[in-house]
């Protein structure tokens, strides 16, 4: 099975080689626990190694300084990274129907940060809830099938929100739609000292999977 380095070592041997190469792979987990580190390791290890990475940043949140701190080769890191930078919803489906002829043979991974972020915003203003979720629905397929048949990763992130009926719980934005696209999920939690990551779904390794990791200057690390 064909699978892509995390950037990280430890977190490469806790996913048995890495993400897998022909599925989605959802991050998921409460703002500033290092989903987007995560993204930026990926994205920076499948630059230097010549493939080039289309990254959807939906958020704004994406530092060059951070790549700088991560790559010693950051320049040619960053020739390597298209980055697309929608800022509503509807900006987003427009770039996503384009997505597919991004994705040439020369593309080694697409990174979605966050999926849900613009959707949200959607939903809350939107008088019909079917044609928000039917669009998402829409550009999660689409994923689905550029990692299938053209064997590119697609990592993406999403916000969580308070599961009420279990509080020690979180719920994944865009739920199912979410949970059923994706082939591997990974929840990150935030501690004072460290973050965690639990690996809730995966088609060949063991759920409930634990490690610990802080996010440092070079990149991540592993704790105990």
């Amino acid at each position: 099975m064909s699978r892509i380095s995390t950037g990280a070592v430890f977190l490469d041997r806790f996913l048995d080689g890495g993400y897998d190469a022909d599925i989605i792979t959802t991050i998921y987990g409460p703002s500033g626990s290092g989903k987007t580190n995560l993204c930026l390791l990926a994205a920076v290890r499948i630059a230097e190694q010549g493939k080039k990475v289309l990254f959807i940043d939906t958020e704004g949140g994406i530092a060059v300084e951070r790549i700088k701190q991560i790559s010693s080769r950051y320049e040619e890191v960053l020739e390597r990274i298209l980055f697309l930078n929608p800022v509503t919803f509807e900006e987003q489906k427009v770039m996503f129907n384009g997505l597919k002829a991004l994705a040439t043979d020369d593309v080694g991974l697409i990174i979605v940060d966050s999926i849900s972020m613009l959707y949200r915003l959607e939903l809350s203003r939107a008088e019909e809830v079917y044609d928000v979720n039917s669009a998402l629905g829409r550009q999660i397929a689409l994923l689905v099938e550029i990692a299938r048949t053209r064997n590119i990763p697609v990592l993406i992130t999403n916000q969580v929100y308070a599961d009420f009926d279990h509080k020690e719980k979180v719920k994944m934005v865009g739920g199912d739609l979410l949970k059923y696209g994706s082939k591997c999920l990974l929840e990150v939690q935030k501690f004072n000292s460290c973050r965690g990551l639990i690996l809730r779904k995966h088609r060949s390794l063991p759920e409930g999977k634990e490690l610990k990791f802080k996010i440092v200057e070079s990149g991540i690390e592993g704790v105990g």
